[in-house]
């Protein structure tokens, strides 16, 4: 059997879902790829564009990225890809938070890199259950001891940091915020941990960065957290990322990270973007993320008083949860985009047990109303019961 008949054969995972192609997966936007977008004929409102401060919709930003060319410059940045734009960027970000700091060409990529720079095959990694793939995939690649613990379990952590080998350094990875429960890590009791271990704490803040204020969602910890990563992809809707910590950190990274050395330098319009955008919060960004956290109360309150489970959810990522047949599902998120206008993306088995549903809503410093009538009109229509435990595994 060749590797492609075995693939053929193998309809697993997403992979099963082909037939919904341009529908759940693959969507097809057509412009303008805003707040409100055009989803086959119709204008629908989005609750899943990672565009939460609503930056990207703001027609000063989209002028100034005109001014830059896409294919600038060229080459990595070890060797032609570095310009005094990529440094001020680094700069105004080591401002914010008080670390040196290093752009990452790719966000997911980067982290997987750093994560696997970090260690060899004596060393060790723990990391949270509900981590982000990225971190998940880092993992994948170390070649040493490697253990996971339920999420946010410090009890569980503090037994695997016991029984590591003293030989081993130790490497632990969490999220800020989870990206499918939109809960935060347990960072204080993680760092407690500290004062008995001797650990590397490295932090994907990604969907914490800039929405939790300058210092993400690890807040007053930041100068305790050793390495602290986020991509530009939430909160700044864009590509790219960066990876912050002690100078010695970033200096080891700025030779070792293949995703660096081995690819093309993040963009300079990509750089213009996001030099113009923390340039915009350092004067508007109280007010957006005031209505940020305004529309996300809204939005929790307004589900849970529906009977919706949102789980424990502490930020804009709020998802509900949902059980009931594929049919059922299907039919919920016709009506939902259709009927009621409102887009989500829907998160379905593997990555959730079957016969069980999460509809992932991102919440934005824009509109919420519609968002909350859709719900309570379909809670009519539908008969769903909410299921509070699904194991996720992004």
């Amino acid at each position: 059997m060749s590797i492609l008949e075995k693939l053929n054969r193998k309809k697993t995972g997403l992979t099963a879902y082909a037939q919904h192609e341009n529908e759940y997966v693959y969507p097809k936007y057509e412009r303008p790829l805003k707040s409100r977008i055009n989803f086959k004929g119709n204008e629908v409102i989005t609750r899943s564009f990672n565009d939460c401060l609503g930056l990207q919709s703001d027609e000063r930003i989209i002028q100034a990225e005109v001014e830059y060319g896409s294919g600038y410059p060229g080459g990595s940045r070890l060797l032609t890809g570095n310009t005094a734009y990529h440094n001020k960027l680094e700069h105004g970000i080591s401002q914010l938070i008080d670390k040196d700091v290093l752009l990452l060409n790719f966000g997911y990529q980067g982290i997987v890199s750093a994560v696997d720079s970090l260690v060899d095959r004596h060393d060790t990694i723990i990391y949270d259950q509900q981590v982000h793939t990225n971190l998940i995939d880092g993992v994948r690649l170390h070649q040493g001891p490697k253990f996971s613990y339920r999420h946010n379990d410090i009890y569980q952590l503090g037994k695997l940091l016991s029984k590591v080998q003293p030989s081993s350094e130790v490497l632990v990875l969490m999220d800020g915020v989870f990206s499918m429960r939109g809960d935060k890590a347990n960072g204080t009791d993680i760092l407690k941990l500290k004062e008995t271990y001797d650990f590397t704490l490295l932090v994907d803040d990604t969907h914490g960065f800039v929405r939790f204020y300058e210092h993400g969602s690890v807040e007053e910890l930041m100068p305790e957290i050793d390495i602290y990563i986020s991509t530009f992809a939430k909160a700044l809707a864009t590509t790219g990322g960066f990876v912050a910590a002690r100078k010695e950190f970033i200096d080891y990274f700025k030779y070792n990270l293949r995703s660096q050395t081995f690819s093309r330098t993040l963009p300079l319009l990509t750089v213009a973007s996001v030099l113009f955008k923390l340039k915009l919060l350092a004067q508007e960004g109280d007010e957006r993320r005031n209505k940020l956290w305004k529309n996300t109360r809204l939005l929790q309150e307004g589900l849970k008083a529906m009977g919706y489970d949102i789980g424990n959810t502490c930020s804009p990522i709020i998802p509900v949860y949902l059980t009931c047949s594929e049919k059922s599902a299907a039919a919920f998120l016709r009506e939902l985009r259709y009927t009621h206008g409102v887009f989500c993306s829907p998160v379905v088995y593997p990555v959730v047990p079957k016969e069980t549903m999460i509809l992932r809503l991102t919440v934005t410093a824009l509109h919420i109303t519609q968002t909350l009538n859709a719900f309570a009109k379909l809670q009519q229509t539908f008969v769903l019961n909410s299921v509070r435990e699904c194991s996720e595994n992004q």
